[in-house]
């Protein structure tokens, strides 16, 4: 655990229970963790209690907006096989047990209690961050029956697996389909149960938020991915060589999809297309095996597997690519590019939840063909990407930055 000294007059307490650390560069998660520290700091004195583990060598920096941080590891457990193999045989079983439901987080028999010893003052606020931590924050609500409770359930995890599972039936990978088909039938049966213990729900997409709503009578609303921007983001600078940019974990299968497309798809386009020089890069953490060697091999395709600072992608790139055809909510990869000025070229799931406008904020595109059309009308000059990042800029400050 880390933790700092309280200060003399000391403030009303929140936890903000996480899958990970909240940091402002990383994950989608990590960002939205991060956007939630920020607000809950300005109230609350935060105890951020994080389910996984801590980045090695990790320590609480001086300007953190936390008063301590507490790693679960070791106090909490996902399902036995057995429990998986249950669960996945017969969804319905989520309904007795979330011991039962993939990827559910639960307390060990000592529970996370030890881990609290160091917080002091009243609880006013818990906010749980996914769905799956459920069980682990009914510690917390047991403890402190007055905090007020608020579930963070970023995406509808219903629908994300649904979409997942039809990306992997495309890739002929039934039997993973078929875990996350029933994942989502499991999901399905409990997301509405479970707003009614909380007094507000919340997810990043407007569709979920309102698709949630018509299930429960709890109290659902949207609360929008936000990213930090800088006033003065620089504009793409002209160079001999056309940089595009993906970037995503590749250990997430929407995120792999995409990676593949662009290497076995738009990269032989552009190669027959392009009259200048030109490279895809694509940055990622967790790829698997074949993954990793087709990116390595692919022409035209650079694969960075561990990059620690994005800046320095996005201001080499001239255009972002965000060629998703599954996944849930928000994308912070979306919010990211425009808030880094760039311009993006997007499919409709890429974009999906957001208050954009195609050819006004960014350009659309659905297959290898259109995104490499796309591409060759910016380079011609028949599409000005610069007016389209400006805009994607600006409207990414006024509807998605942390000070919104």
């Amino acid at each position: 655990m880390a933790e700092r000294t309280p200060a003399s007059v000391p403030r009303p307490v929140a936890f903000l229970l996480t899958p990970v650390l909240p940091l402002a560069g990383g994950s989608g998660r990590s960002m939205r963790a991060w956007g939630w520290l920020v607000e809950l700091a300005r109230e609350f004195r935060v105890h951020v209690l994080v389910a996984d583990g801590l980045p090695p060598g990790w320590r609480l920096p001086a300007n953190y907006p936390a008063a301590s941080v507490l790693t679960l590891q070791g106090m909490v457990r996902s399902p036995s096989l057995r429990e998986r193999l249950a669960g996945v045989s017969f969804p319905p079983m989520a309904l007795l047990s979330h011991r039962f439901v993939l990827d559910w987080s639960i307390p060990r028999a000592e529970g996370i209690a030890p881990g609290l010893a160091h917080q002091t003052g009243p609880v006013k606020r818990v906010v749980v961050f996914r769905s799956y931590l459920h069980d682990v924050a009914c510690e917390l609500f047991v403890r402190h029956p007055e905090a007020e409770r608020i579930l963070d359930m970023d995406d509808l995890e219903s629908h994300t697996r649904h979409s997942v599972a039809a990306a992997l039936l495309r890739a002929r990978r039934p039997i993973a389909a078929a875990v996350h088909l029933a994942a989502a039938a499991q999901y399905r049966l409990i997301e509405a149960r479970l707003c009614r213990s909380y007094a507000e729900t919340l997810l990043a997409s407007p569709d979920d938020a309102a698709s949630l709503g018509r299930r429960t009578d709890g109290a659902v609303a949207c609360r929008p991915n936000r990213v930090e921007l800088s006033a003065d983001a620089a504009p793409w600078q002209s160079r001999n060589e056309l940089s595009l940019l993906f970037i995503g974990s590749l250990d997430y299968f929407p995120n792999e999809e995409a990676a593949r497309e662009l290497a076995t798809q738009l990269a032989p386009l552009l190669r027959r297309q392009l009259h200048l020089p030109w490279r895809i890069t694509v940055a990622g953490r967790g790829a698997r095996p074949g993954l990793r060697a087709l990116l390595s091999r692919s022409p035209g395709i650079r694969y960075l597997p561990d990059v620690q600072d994005l800046a320095p992608l996005y201001a080499a790139a001239r255009i972002v690519l965000v060629p998703l055809r599954s996944g849930g909510g928000t994308k912070t990869k979306m919010l990211e590019a425009l808030a880094h000025r760039r311009a993006v070229i997007a499919t409709g799931e890429g974009v999906r939840g957001l208050a954009v406008t195609p050819s006004l904020q960014y350009f659309a595109a659905e297959t290898p063909s259109e995104f490499a059309s796309v591409i060759g009308r910016i380079v011609d000059g028949e599409l000005d990407d610069k007016r389209v990042a400006d805009e994607g800029w600006r409207l990414c400050r006024r509807l998605y930055g942390l000070d919104v």
